[in-house]
């Protein structure tokens, strides 16, 4: 899938709406939209630039606890393209085996998802 940029400048965000939280790379949306994810360590503010780009206070969940995004959440973004809030790594508090499950589960998503553009 080729992604191409927006054909002006600046991009305006009119509409964000969340989507829906995947577990598995099986639960994520069948959707054809490209895909621009947010990857980081735990509590850098992935969510808090999510919710200032698209304007929205509370469009996606923010916590002083790091580790608090456990799933895949997607968020369309003028109904045209898709914005990506993954799980953070380095500082959840979680189980050992919680934290593999993270990391094999993102690792998919990246190397597997095809409209994932970015």
């Amino acid at each position: 899938m080729q992604i191409r940029p927006p054909t002006s400048y600046p991009l305006r965000i009119q509409s964000a709406n969340f989507e829906l939280s995947a577990i598995s790379l099986d639960s994520c949306p069948d959707s054809k939209l490209p895909e621009f994810a947010f990857i980081g360590r735990s509590n850098v503010g992935k969510s808090s630039l999510l919710n200032a780009l698209s304007n929205q206070a509370a469009l996606a969940r923010v916590s002083k606890t790091p580790g608090r995004t456990r799933e895949i959440n997607f968020f369309t973004i003028n109904r045209t393209w898709s914005l990506v809030d993954l799980p953070g790594y380095g500082y959840a508090k979680a189980s050992a085996s919680d934290r593999e499950r993270f990391n094999e589960f993102v690792s998919d998503y990246l190397r597997e998802r095809e409209n994932l553009g970015c």
